[in-house]
Formats: structure tokens, sequence, C-alpha cells
């Protein structure tokens, strides 16, 4: 009998490949294992088993896997059937799914490794670089990386592939694991020094060696017989010493040491002793949440700014913590992490484990392993979208935080999925329950609630009783009629800044836009920089002197000479938070000011190292972008002020008031959480805009009437579903003519409204000219008939000769 497995492979193909196995790779492999096969002519990858068969593919001869790497599965037959769902709920290829799932850990590395040919060549045909690879394939096997530094060259293939076709060289492939364990050193005394009376001798004996001696003194004394083990960098740390003192131990045969092989500690706070009481609403709320589980499976929590849901998140955990059930907690930002981490960590200790992008893939393999055992140390999950893929065994709860965020929403690469909307789904194949949390729901949520299709708990007053902030609106147009500005800030602001920090309290200051300007412009002749791959200006960055384009990540130093003119005057236009920073630190030098932006929080610790800091009032002002509006709770912070509110609205996107209300009452809830009122200052030329109007009495009943009725005119989510494909070519006329194809044939298949093909806000980027095509689809439309139109309108298209190099995106439900 023969034998068969269907594998993923880690590749943007959408389809399953059959493999054959042996009768007794038959009795171990189980779906959801890793095997490595080969594919292609010369490359071998990791593969996820997909399910087992007894029939022989079609089409093909079965190739022989190479070998098999796990004895159990490390993905669960769920999560297969989630990365299915994801796979046609969004129209991605099975292996982009895997690629995003899995922490690439998982994934072997197939290295290139060159060998020298053992008979006699003709080596004069050799060219100079030939020849010197030749030389130093004499010494040992070299791999492609290698041979990039003898030759000093970027690329050599070209020059591996003459040599091979010559037989001078073999070329193999080597399987190496990328996954490194964490290695600690332990040490305690040297077996030697068992009685008293020779620790003492040996102590006198350290006399001329201090530093030494203090380390061994303060080891005594912890650990007084010196026979328990102790991590060598906890000890050098606490002993103020250095790991030299350590290894000279060592030498001497005064220490001995073992290593062991430990999990990376990624957050260690102190589980606290003190209990917050929940307050009556607080409680009412919490039942109410409860009773609702029992009707619905998701329930929609709308508790406003300061109310306290994170404290009721706490107790619904606890409670499945009781069932012995894992817990995710879903987070739209990295910069939320620190502070929810610490909350639950002094609630619920080793229990809490985190997992997102800017963890190494070394950690991410450790947490992945540990939701795999339904280990005690990942009871409840903290993570951003991509911890929907963990291999849960016995998930019992998902909460997801800031609901209305669309950092949920994953753009590229694909899968393009909805994390809130795919956690959902996620929800239904474990038989768990989802509780989606915000102070200003989506529509589409509302909507949802509204229909009973969600429960619906609110909660409408603060803890502790604490008002909502009260909110001033600044109208720019009569600030600077009058002349009542200093730079971007008005007089009214200004004042209430040094209020503020008169009282001891702090500032957050919101301006949406990093960078220091987003143009700078030549007074000669108008012109202003742009990026070399992309339609858009470069942005001005004063920090790092240089100029940068925010889509595809070129840079360059700030031009003194015009490029258009050859003149050397230049003026930036508009602001971005450097700019406001530089501006603040001018008018309150004393004040102490940080910034928090893509920029200032690009390495792994910098949101905890800035929000630590900020917390510890070591500076008193905040400037940020939409990363201070999210969930960030601050005690001493009074005042709240948005430099320009107009910005948020301001874009041809249907969502845009809708999100423009969502992100000023977020970062006005971030004023007076503590005690007492708090204050925001909002600065706009639309005082009359009805999302200004909504935000300044907190009336989200009228933004979602407003906003739905226009939905509802226009046909637009939640009242219908969105499709948006994006065509790109590095020729202009050939993407035109794609995207031209492409419309006329979903208009024969699909019954709804079709807009475009036409040109999106940034028409080219990294050299590839973009076109898009909005697809509106009744909601009752059928998805595997959606499903099979696009896929049989782009194979339709792909056989066009003249089309194939033409990328093609489709995004699901796309803003």
């Amino acid at each position: 009998m023969e034998y068969f497995i269907e594998v993923i492979i880690p590749l943007s193909l959408d389809k399953t490949y059959k493999y054959s196995i042996t009768h007794d790779q038959n009795k171990n492999i189980s779906t959801g294992c890793r095997v490595v096969v080969p594919f292609g002519k010369s490359k071998s990858y990791t593969a996820i088993v997909f399910k087992k068969d007894s029939n022989a593919p079609m089409h093909y001869s079965a190739k022989k896997i190479d070998y098999v790497l796990d004895t159990s599965p490390i993905v669960p037959d769920l999560q297969l059937k989630f990365w299915q769902w994801i796979s046609e709920y969004y129209q991605a290829s099975i292996g982009d799914v895997y690629r995003s799932a899995i922490p690439s850990a998982f994934l072997l590395e197939s290295e290139m490794e060159i060998s020298k040919n053992n008979f006699p060549n003709n080596l004069s045909s050799l060219s100079d670089d030939e020849f010197l690879i030749y030389e130093a394939l004499n010494r040992s096997n070299l791999s492609v990386k290698e041979i990039i530094e003898i030759l000093q060259k970027k690329s050599v293939l070209k020059i591996l592939n003459e040599m091979h076709s010559k037989q001078y060289i073999s070329i193999d492939y080597k399987i190496q694991e990328k996954y490194r364990p964490k290695i600690n050193r332990y040490v305690r005394l040297s077996k030697l020094y068992k009685s008293n009376k020779k620790i003492k001798i040996l102590l006198t004996n350290l006399n001329n060696a201090p530093k030494q001696l203090n380390l061994l003194n303060f080891f005594l004394k912890e650990n007084k017989d010196g026979k328990k083990w102790e991590n060598s960098v906890s000890l050098i740390k606490r002993a103020n010493s250095d790991s030299s003192i350590i290894r000279r131990l060592l030498d001497k045969n005064i220490l001995e040491e073992t290593f062991k092989e430990e999990n990376r500690k990624l957050y260690d706070f102190k589980v606290s002793s003190k209990k917050k009481s929940l307050s009556t609403l607080q409680s009412k709320a919490l039942k109410k949440i409860e009773q609702g589980f029992l009707k619905n499976e998701v329930i929609l929590f709308h508790g406003i700014t300061g109310s306290g849901k994170t404290e009721i998140y706490s107790e619904l955990i606890e409670s499945e913590l009781n069932k012995n059930k894992q817990v995710l907690y879903l987070l739209p930002e990295i910069s939320l992490t620190p502070q929810m981490v610490k909350r639950l960590q002094e609630k619920f200790g080793e229990k809490v484990a985190v997992y997102h992008s800017k963890f190494s893939i070394h950690e991410r393999k450790e947490v992945w392993d540990q939701v795999l055992k339904n280990d005690i140390l990942s009871k409840v999950i903290i993570g951003t979208r991509s911890s929907i893929f963990l291999p849960f065994q016995d998930l019992g709860l998902i909460i997801i935080d800031e609901e209305h965020e669309y950092s949920y929403k994953q753009f590229d690469p694909s899968p393009r999925y909805n994390a809130r909307d795919s956690a959902i789904i996620l929800a239904g194949l474990y038989s768990s329950k989802v509780l989606l949390g915000s102070a200003t729901p989506s529509i589409e949520s509302y909507t949802n609630a509204n229909k009973s299709k969600y429960g619906l708990v609110t909660l409408n007053q603060r803890y502790g009783g604490i008002e909502l902030p009260e909110i001033k609106i600044v109208d720019l147009k009569e600030a600077y009629e009058k002349n009542h500005m200093r730079g971007f800030f008005s007089h009214t602001m200004l004042h209430e800044i040094s209020k503020t920090l008169n009282l001891g309290k702090q500032v957050i200051l919101f301006q949406n836009r990093r960078g220091y300007s987003p143009i700078i412009e030549c007074l000669a002749c108008g012109s202003s920089p742009t990026c070399e791959q992309c339609d858009v200006t470069l942005t001005y960055h004063q920090f790092s002197s240089s100029l940068k384009c925010h889509y595809c990540g070129y840079e360059k130093k700030l031009i003194k000479i015009c490029d258009s003119c050859g003149m050397g005057h230049f003026q930036t236009k508009g602001i971005g938070t450097q700019q406001v920073q530089e501006q603040i630190e001018k008018l309150f030098p004393d004040a102490g000011v940080s910034r928090m932006d893509w920029d200032s929080t690009r390495g792994k610790w910098d949101f905890d190292k800035l929000i630590n800091s900020f917390s510890k009032q070591e500076t008193k002002i905040l400037v940020g972008t939409q990363m201070v509006v999210k969930g960030l709770d601050f005690n001493n912070v009074h005042l709240v002020g948005v430099l320009n509110a107009d910005q948020l609205f301001n874009f041809p996107d249907f969502r845009s008031n809708e999100r423009a209300y969502q992100m000023l009452c977020q970062v006005s809830g971030r004023s007076g959480r503590k005690n007492e009122r708090g204050k925001v200052l909002i600065q706009t030329y639309q005082k009359g805009h009805h999302v200004i109007k909504a935000v300044s009495k907190n009336n989200h009943e009228s933004i979602f009437k407003i906003e739905s009725n226009e939905r509802k005119l226009f046909n637009y989510p939640p009242y219908s579903k969105l499709i948006r494909i994006i065509l790109k070519n590095k020729n202009i006329e050939i993407v035109k003519k794609a995207s031209d194809w492409v419309c006329k044939i979903l208009k024969q298949y699909f019954p709804g409204e079709i807009l475009g093909p036409s040109y999106p806000h940034v028409i080219r980027v990294r050299n590839y000219y973009h076109m898009q095509i909005l697809i509106k689809i009744d909601k009752k439309f059928s998805r595997k008939k959606t499903h099979q139109i696009l896929k049989k309108s782009l194979e339709s298209f792909y056989s066009i000769a003249k089309y194939r190099n033409t990328r093609v995106n489709i995004d699901v439900d796309p803003y």
C-alpha cells in the first residue's frame, strides 16, 4: 500500500502538494507536523502536513519527503482549519498564511554549500574571480556569504553557475536550524570548600584580590554554604561586579559552573498583594457580561475612557483561569503592551506571556511552544494581531481591546486579514467567547450589537466618579486673525500648558504626523524633493538631517541646492512631531519633553523605556502621533492638546470621520484619569464640523447615526462588503490596460457596483505604478461564489502573456 501526505509549502502558492511517505513514516506523521520536502530543482523547504492520503496525485509523480522534523504536531487541527478560512475569505494563498502564522524559527533554512570537485581541471581557463574561489575551496567548503566576502561583490551566483557548468565545483544544499536556545550559566562554591574553616582560609587568601573577595563575600552572604546554584548574570548585577571576576574565580576552582537551557524571560513584574475592588457600576457591568455570554458568543463592551474596563477584563480572565482555560488578550499596538503586561502580571504573575513582532524569532518560538503545551507560563497571552495564529489547546476567552482600531488590519504582505474579525471566527472553532472592548466602538460592531448579533454592555461613568475631561475648542482661523498664535500653538494652548506645568501635572500633545516637516520647498521655484521610487514628496527629519520616504523607506541627506533650479534657499511646510518637540522645548526649556512616534520607538524596548520614563514623571510633556491615543494610562496627565484636528477628517476615505471621532475621543481620554477632572484643547479651523461637536459632547450616538445613514445611502459597510483589487506594473500603460481588462471581466460576473479603475492617492510606489478597482458586494452574496469568480478572473488574466508581469493584490474588507 502507498502512503501520501498533502503539505503546505511556505511560498505564495494557492494549493497543497502531495509527497510519498514510507509505512513507518505514516505511523509517526500527524497533521500539523513539519516535514522537509524537496521543491523545485534543488531546494528544500519546511512544509506543514495538511492531511494524510492514500491516493497518488493525478497530474504529477509524488516525490519522497527528505525527513520528518516533529514527532507531534506544532499546529493543532483547529488552527489548520483557521488557516484555511483565512486563505479563502481573504483571497490569500495558503502558503502566505503559513508564512504569516508561524515564527520563522520553525522554518529550517536551506543554505547553498560549495565544494571543489576532486579531479584534475585546466585551471588556465578560470577567470581571476573564479581562481580566487577555487583557491579558497582548497582549504574548506564555502557558503555563498563567505564567497561574497572573498570577492567583495554583492552578487556571485553567475560566477558560481559558470564554475559549476565547467565542473570545477559542486553545489549542495545544507539544511540549517534557525532557532538558538538560550543557555544560562549557573555557579556555586566549589566542592573543595566544604567546611567553614576552608572558606575562612579562602577569604584570607583573597585579600589582595579585592574585587574577587567582594563578589565572593556577597555570594556567601546570600547563599550561606555556597551549595545553591546561582544565575551568574543575576549575581553579577546584584553584586555590582562583572563577568571577568566570575571567570577568575572559576579559573581558580573557587567556583564551579553548570549550564542550563532556559526560556527567555521578557517581562518580570512581581505579583501585587493589593487587590483593586470593583465599583458598583463595574460589578453590574461584569454581571451583565457573564449573563450575556449565556446567550451570545460575542459581546460588545462599550465603556467610556477611564471607566475601568481593564479591571473587568481581569475578573473575566481569572474566571477562565479557574477553569484551566487559555485566554488571548489582543491589543492593536505594541506600545500598549508594557502597561498591560504590568497590570496583568501583578495579578496573574508567571501565567502571563507576551507575543508580538518586536520580539526575536527565538522568543516567539518559545512562547509558541508554551502555548502548544498549555503551559502554566502562557495561560494568558497578551499580543498584537499575529497572536491569533498561536497553537491554542483550550482557548476559553478572547478579549479584543480597542476593537475599533484599524491597526488590527494587516495591509502588507498577504494575507491582508483583520485580526478582530478573524478572532471571532477563531473563537467559533474553539467554542470560546469574545469580548470586544472600546470607548468608541466601530460602526460595524455597534450595528451588530443593535441588531442583536452581538450582546451589548455599556459603562458610561469613569471609575471613582471622576468627570470626563472638560473639552474646549480653539478656533484656529480666529486665533490667526487676531494674531493669537505663537508657532503652532494658540495663546490659549500655551496658557493652559504653563498652568498645568505649574501645578506639577503633565501634558500630552497630539500631532498625527511624524518627522519634522512633511514638505521642504524651494523658495526660488516652489519645487520639493521627491522620492526616486514613489510619487510622493520626501519628509524632512531634523534629528538625522535627512529626507525620507514614508512609503518605501528611501532616504537621502538634506539637500543644500535645489535639484530643479540650482538655488539654495528652502522653507518647511506643515508640521511633524519633531518640529512640535523642537518648538515646545524652546517655549518650556525646563519641562523635559519626550516624543512617541514610529521613529523614536523602533528598538525592541523603546516603547517600554519611554512609557516608564513618562510614568515616573522624568519628562513633563509627551509629544506623539496616534501612538499616544491608544489606551495608555498616565495618572498625572491633566492636559491634552490637539494641534490640528482637521488633518484627521480631511481624507478621501469613507471612514475618515469615524476614525477622526475615535482618535479625538481616545486622546481626550488620556486626561484626568485619577482623582480630578482633566482638560482637553482641540485646535481646528472647522469648529462647526459634526465630528468636533460630537467629541466635545462625548456623543457617540450622534456620530453613529450620521455616519451610518450616509453609508446606507451610498452602500458602504456595514451595508455591503468591499473588495479592493490593486494592480501594479513598472509600465504605466500596461497597468492601465490591465486594470481595464480586469474591470471589464468583473462587471460580467458581479451583480454589485464596481468603481474604477482609478489611480490611488499615491500612484507610484517602489517604481511600480498602481491602479485600483473597488467592488461593492451585497452582504448576502455567497462568499464561495465570490472566491470562485475572482479566482477564475485572475486565471484568465494571467493567461494573457503581456499581463504576466503585472502584480495583482486582492484586499478583502480593505478599510
